[in-house]
């Protein structure tokens, strides 16, 4: 999206999708490949790809690289790339992991930062409702139906509470579609697509969607449940309050996360 109009070739390397169809654009010649670390890896081994001509290896979302199981598939990346060359991190939050981290992998390192550290964006009014576990779910579909809101994204810590809060949702008359790990690549992006585009009213989703997600004018943001890691608070709240828009973050409070949400005020 954004080379469009320049010659830079980009290639993609996800799972969930053809792999001789992303090898067919390697052929073709790239400048700048953009992948996750398990697909590149199976490229790799297949000898579709080498990177014994890389000049610059980005980690976007550094800091969950590191604690999502990545980590050893990182390594096996890190073995196949040129010691000579430039190392980036990004992240909306940092922590002392991504410093060690970062030790191994930099040299002299720079750090930029564009915002105090974890802050979280001005425009976004942030409301915590103390309300009891059970009645979560009919509280939820309470403010959707009263206040006739569209397209809010909610947060549930599990997928499993992520169908079940999906389907609770859908029976109460609020069109709800669920958003996470185990639904095949073609199924995100359908689902996404019909969010963006007004067809589904609320989509509730793992802390998968707290990343990179970008819809425009998304208002509405609720936490279900407060996150176990307190800087996956500052994304999942980051999608709405998107480049000054302003923005809602709701977080459903119920006794059992007073510790969390201490963390979070902290943080």
């Amino acid at each position: 999206k954004y080379a469009k109009g320049t010659d830079i070739r980009i290639g993609i390397a996800y799972g969930g999708v053809s792999i001789e169809a992303q090898q067919a654009e390697f052929k073709a010649g790239i400048d700048v490949l953009i992948a996750t670390p398990g697909r590149l890896l199976d490229h790799l081994r297949q000898g579709a790809l080498n990177l014994k001509r890389l000049s610059v290896l980005v980690f976007d979302e550094a800091d969950r690289m590191l604690d999502m199981g990545f980590m050893d598939e990182i390594k096996a990346v890190l073995k196949q790339v040129p010691a000579h060359r430039q190392t980036l991190l990004f992240s909306a939050t940092l922590d002392d992991s991504i410093f060690s981290f970062s030790k191994n992998l930099l040299r002299n390192p720079k750090l930029i930062e564009v915002a105090k550290r974890n802050t979280t964006a001005a425009q976004i009014e942030q409301r915590v409702y103390a309300i009891d576990s059970d009645r979560k779910t009919e509280f939820v579909s309470h403010l959707v139906r009263s206040k006739n809101w569209q397209q809010v994204l909610i947060f549930s810590r599990t997928k499993q509470g992520v169908d079940k809060l999906t389907t609770q949702l859908n029976q109460l008359g609020v069109a709800t579609q669920a958003f996470h790990g185990d639904l095949s690549q073609g199924a995100r992006e359908k689902v996404l697509q019909e969010f963006k585009q007004g067809q589904v009213q609320v989509l509730v989703a793992t802390d998968v969607a707290a990343r990179g997600l970008d819809i425009a004018e998304l208002q509405y943001v609720i936490n279900f449940e407060l996150p176990f890691i307190a800087e996956d608070y500052i994304h999942r709240i980051g999608r709405t309050g998107r480049a000054g828009s302003a923005g809602v973050a709701i977080t459903l409070f119920s006794q059992e996360d007073a510790l969390l949400l201490e963390e979070v005020e902290a943080l």
